[in-house]
């Protein structure tokens, strides 16, 4: 039995900036059997949800910003997984590169340091703020430390080195072809859906996951109903049990597969 599904949105369920109308509807026709539709992002809530809520209801969760964030039905924020103060400071630091930019998710903002950044190539909707390493301090607010390059070499350079100084307080991944994730340690799209199930009271084998990136590697592996998206990388899709074309044509398989 099927209860609720957590997808990802980019390259899953969002793509060419558009929800498509086979998705819309396979959602609204899910829900309508009782099934909660929850969405598990590396979006801040309020792009998260502009983007869903445009498009269509959903009666679920929203987790965002990889797990950091989790927003229940009610849009309350229920969840709170963010970096201490200290160590944004001793990451900013250790952090050096000339083909690499700096972003930070703070207060529901991303914010970069240069309006010239990679980070535009991901993402136009951004705060830029030079002086932001500066501060003395964030209010033990930033959810996610973020490193922009089209440089894939140089990525892989970041997230060795960050991940031998701070591997042991921080977890460090891709969570896109340009994009490198760093937020606290065991805080994930993967814990943040067993926080949701447990509040919901909700078995892990009655879950459905979608998703297409790195950062939704521990969302997929090791669960009886996950889904990469057919244009995911391999290093992704190997960890799913399921491919699909389509949030659309995964809910269809669910479908036949549990008689929905």
């Amino acid at each position: 039995m099927i209860k609720q599904i957590f997808c990802d949105l980019d390259g899953t369920l969002y793509n060419d900036e558009k929800i498509s109308q086979e998705d819309i509807k396979a959602i609204k026709e899910i829900e309508e059997k009782g099934i909660i539709f929850n969405v598990a992002t590396g979006r801040m809530f309020s792009q998260a949800r502009k983007i869903v809520k445009d498009n269509v209801d959903i009666e679920g969760y929203f987790i965002c910003e990889n797990g950091s964030f989790i927003y229940n039905s009610e849009e309350e924020l229920i969840f709170k997984g963010t970096i201490d103060d200290k160590l944004v400071k001793k990451v900013i630091k250790r952090f050096e590169s000339k083909d690499a930019d700096m972003y930070f998710k703070y207060k529901g903002k991303a914010v970069v340091l240069d309006e010239d950044t990679d980070f535009k190539y991901f993402s136009t909707n951004f705060t830029v703020d030079p002086d932001f390493i500066n501060r003395v301090n964030y209010d033990n607010m930033v959810g996610n430390i973020g490193i922009a390059s089209k440089n894939s070499e140089e990525l892989a350079r970041i997230e060795l080195y960050l991940t031998s100084e701070f591997g042991e307080l921080l977890d460090i991944y891709l969570s896109s072809d340009i994009t490198l994730n760093i937020v606290p340690k065991k805080v994930s799209k993967r814990a943040a859906i067993e926080y949701v199930c447990k509040q919901t009271n909700v078995d892990l084998d009655e879950i459905v996951t979608i998703g297409d990136s790195p950062n939704d590697i521990c969302m997929l592996d090791g669960f009886k109903n996950s889904f990469a998206m057919s244009s995911a990388r391999q290093d992704v899709i190997k960890h799913a049990r399921y491919t699909a074309s389509s949030v659309a044509e995964a809910i269809d398989i669910i479908r036949k597969e549990y008689s929905i």
